[in-house]
């Protein structure tokens, strides 16, 4: 439940004060998160090529989309949640956020479900042509795995920024993006792990 002086501070101090603090934690966080794309392409384009980075363009859009699903809801849900805080209705904020939940869950479920069966078909109307085929259905079968994590990070984050804090947001968004940063270049380089760290075989993963 959302602190009193949570609710005070939304209801009693300035609209532009109560923006700034909202908006400052928010832009930084989007900001640093857009550095996976940076960070990935950097390490691929180094130690395995231009066909990885190839299907990392082809893979992360479709992944972002499946993902934005999350986002939507969650922007949606919170401005509920926000509203029904600021009527001490803490029975409707509750309720609209299990909903959010429950309505995240199936969606990602059967997209998720539904992109791994036409995966093939998907990247490539996104694309994965030729050379870049092979790669783009491995990392993408990959990254399709941690789609519904990503989308109930960014349903999350709303939720957590409509609450009052919008700094610990911020910090959700940051923290991974610099243990990306460290990890990349250990996994790919360090390790040689290329794309991912298994390859799908006969619809199977097995280890490299």
């Amino acid at each position: 439940m959302i602190e009193q002086d949570k609710k005070k501070a939304f209801g009693t101090e300035p609209l532009s004060k109560v923006l700034i603090s909202q908006a400052i934690p928010a832009g930084i966080g989007i900001l640093i998160m857009s550095l996976y794309g940076i960070v990935d392409t950097i390490f691929v384009g180094r130690w395995v090529g231009s066909n990885g980075i190839g299907a990392i363009t082809v893979a992360m859009p479709i992944a972002f989309l499946i993902a934005s699903m999350g986002m939507a809801i969650g922007i949606g849900g919170s401005s509920i949640i926000s509203r029904a805080f600021g009527n001490n209705d803490d029975k409707k904020a509750n309720l609209t956020f299990n909903n959010m939940v429950l309505l995240n869950v199936i969606l990602n479920i059967i997209i998720v479900i539904s992109c791994y069966i036409f995966r093939s078909e998907l990247i490539t109307l996104f694309g994965a042509k030729g050379a870049l085929y092979e790669p783009s259905l491995e990392y993408f079968t990959i990254v399709l795995l941690g789609t519904p994590f990503l989308a109930w990070a960014m349903m999350c984050n709303n939720v957590i920024r409509s609450l009052g804090y919008p700094r610990m947001a911020m910090y959700t968004l940051v923290i991974p993006s610099i243990l990306n940063t460290i990890v990349d270049p250990i996994l790919i380089a360090g390790f040689d792990m290329g794309l991912c760290w298994c390859r799908l075989v006969d619809h199977n993963f097995i280890s490299r």
